[in-house]
């Protein structure tokens, strides 16, 4: 490139850097926009982001406050002006927040299912890009004067945000722990944060290689290069944020997730280490590396000492043992006794590691039991990878053993389920593995004086064999919360989608038939299980619940991503009847939604 003379205030911006009046012209310049000033954006990118999880923190503490007190006053009739004014902006909040994106434009443009968590990525980039790029100069007079402003304030963001990158990526974190939001929810925002500081380090990296080019074409830019370690040191950290951030797509998680997973962590220590060595203490930008290694150091020792074997009891180090066993033709359970000290809460999750079976896989299952059982059960439907091998190594034997390293309980909800008046709880498949957590606890506890006098539950399943999975656990449920239960069991293989039992049985095969009436048979002596077969629509079901909503309702969705989403789209629907209650003469006071998904 040839080079292109810059001249400023009559000066040429190469030639003349001898002059006094280019000494003066560049202390003038850093009079107006002083390096040391710079720092402020970094601050105020951090409090942008304390403030956002104070306010999380804060409607975390309200619902715990409002669920105890619930618990306590059941026999309360309203909530008050002040009451009736925070359910009101909550349901208009819900009603924006469980609206979902297109599936199409969620995955060409990587913004998550969720209206409401993509309308708080657009505010806050608009935060962050037009703080940086709408005050003051981009560019200075002259590169002699000093670095571009707009470079600096940047790089400084670009800094500022790796406190929150590290935090988030914690399965035991500081954020999940103020505002009751579990870390795999929060995954959208740890890669959102990511790819927000790698524009912001684009923007960074731009005025440095622009400006030595308008002024002295390539020649200019060389010789930067060659004297400056900041421009060498500057290349690995972006080149890494990058490929963090592209590897981090759902369409590569899905299709090498494993390797994936462990180049990821390694990337993010080598960006750590190699972000310090670009910052090299410039403007004491080194303390908010610092901050985040305190962080993310923290996090990953209180994991280690709660959530993992190396956890000081009994079994520390050691295995477990995990007697795996098939169910059916297309499924199996995990069954691990001796858990003593171990807690969790429905709707949680572990991760398990095998010894002898890909060990560098760490493997998420829903917890299909509860404390009571004394076990831990996971119900499995093989995908690929590690539950197929599993699967596999299964076709020789109907049971086996091996040891297990477990890694949790993680997930779940903040909320009280006891709380709620009305408990509607949906899935699909191997998804009621989340579900039924909340019916057994609900169900022991029905005579206890919580709150909750209506459970409504429903399982859509391939096969009628797939009953069997939790066929005890059902009847224990309904003989002991009797009429409080509803369960509606949707059998769909074999079906044409018709409306009608009779119509639904001829399309079975003679076998399926056969399974399909000795379940029926079964269960026939249960009451309150109703078993259709038939595909069913998941708006009709949600029709159907809608006028039966109480006064304060929670909704449980695990499954298919196509019923988590019009769940969702229904949930949000329902909070008109909060908003609009005055008109309806309605006393519904929230419609709460959680939704499981190991889809991240």
């Amino acid at each position: 490139m040839f080079k292109r003379e810059v001249t400023f205030e009559g000066m040429d911006c190469l030639a003349d850097e001898m002059l006094s009046k280019y000494s003066h012209a560049k202390m003038q310049s850093q009079a107006e926009v002083p390096w040391t000033y710079q720092p402020v954006y970094g601050k105020y990118t951090v409090y942008f982001g304390v403030v956002i999880i104070f306010i999380a923190f804060v409607k975390h503490l309200c619902f715990l406050c409002i669920d105890r007190r619930t618990l306590k006053n059941q026999n309360s009739k309203g909530t008050g002006f002040l009451g009736s004014l925070f359910y009101t902006l909550i349901s208009y909040s819900r009603y924006i927040a469980y609206q979902q994106v297109p599936a199409k434009v969620s995955y060409f443009t990587s913004l998550p299912p969720s209206v409401g968590s993509s309308l708080f990525m657009v505010v806050s980039s608009l935060y962050l890009f037009c703080y940086c790029l709408v005050p003051h100069y981009w560019y200075r007079g002259c590169s002699g004067f000093g670095s571009p402003p707009l470079a600096v304030r940047a790089g400084i963001m670009a800094t500022a945000l790796t406190p929150f990158i590290y935090v988030l990526s914690g399965k035991s974190n500081m954020i999940s722990l103020l505002t009751g939001i579990s870390y795999e929810k929060l995954n959208s925002t740890h890669q959102y944060v990511g790819v927000a500081a790698f524009i912001l380090s684009i923007i960074h990296t731009i005025p440095f290689i622009y400006q030595p080019l308008q002024e002295g074409g390539t020649a200019a830019l060389k010789a930067a290069y060659n004297d400056s370690t900041y421009y060498m040191s500057g290349i690995p950290p972006l080149v890494l944020l990058a490929w963090l951030c592209m590897a981090s797509k759902k369409w590569v998680r899905d299709r090498c997730y494993e390797a994936f997973l462990h180049l990821h962590w390694l990337c993010g220590i080598a960006y750590f280490g190699t972000l310090i060595w670009h910052i090299n203490k410039s403007l004491d930008m080194q303390d908010y590396m610092w901050g985040a290694l305190a962080f993310w150091a923290t996090q990953l020792i209180y994991r280690m000492l709660v959530k993992t074997t190396f956890k000081p009891n009994s079994l520390f180090l050691r295995s477990r043992k995990g007697d795996l066993q098939k169910l059916d033709h297309n499924s199996y359970q995990i069954t691990i006794e001796n858990i003593k000290g171990l807690k969790w809460k429905p709707g949680q999750h572990c991760y398990l590691r095998f010894i002898g079976t890909r060990m560098l896989d760490n493997h998420p299952f829903s917890i299909c039991s509860i404390e009571n059982d004394e076990h831990l059960r996971f119900i499995i439907v093989p995908r690929k990878g590690l539950t197929s091998q599993l699967y596999q190594e299964l076709d020789q034997y109907t049971a086996t053993s091996k040891k297990v390293y477990i890694d949790g309980p993680y997930g779940g909800t903040a909320r009280n389920i006891e709380s709620f008046d009305k408990v509607m709880l949906l899935a699909t498949g191997s998804g009621v593995s989340a579900t039924l957590p909340f019916l057994q606890t609900l169900a022991e506890r029905i005579n206890d004086g919580i709150v909750t006098s209506q459970i409504d539950f429903v399982w859509i399943v391939r096969d009628a064999s797939n009953i069997n999975w939790i066929k005890d656990q059902l009847k224990r449920c309904t003989d002991i919360a009797k009429d409080y239960v509803k369960v509606d069991i949707y059998v769909t293989h074999g079906s044409n989608v018709e409306k009608t039992t009779v119509d639904a049985k001829n399309n079975l095969s003679d076998d399926q038939l056969e399974k399909s009436m000795e379940i029926s048979s079964e269960i026939s002596d249960f009451s309150n299980i109703n078993v259709h077969y038939f595909k069913p629509d998941v708006k009709i079901i949600m029709r159907k619940l809608y006028p039966t909503l109480k006064r304060r309702n929670m909704i449980v969705s695990s499954g298919s991503g196509s019923m988590k989403s019009t769940v969702s789209q229904f949930a949000s629907s329902f909070q008109t009847k909060i908003f609009n209650s005055d008109l309806r003469n309605e006393y519904v006071e929230e419609v709460y939604l959680h939704t499981e998904s190991f889809g991240w």
